[in-house]
């Protein structure tokens, strides 16, 4: 999804494209999500919450 869009998205997006609820307890547990992913380099956070791809990680 991200590597598709190559938009930054918000939690509540993920959730939507994914499928999920976008009731606050699972916005939140994916923003978890999205920030271990940060912290491990596959996705960047932009800004204050928006997760995108890091293409320059990636060898993109």
């Amino acid at each position: 999804m991200f590597a598709t869009s190559g938009a930054a998205m918000r939690c509540k997006e993920v959730c939507q494209h994914l499928g999920l609820g976008t009731e606050p307890r699972h916005v939140e547990g994916m923003r978890s999500k999205l920030k271990r992913l940060v912290e491990r380099g596959i996705l960047a956070e932009p800004s204050f919450g928006l997760f995108k791809v890091d293409g320059r990680k990636q060898g993109w």
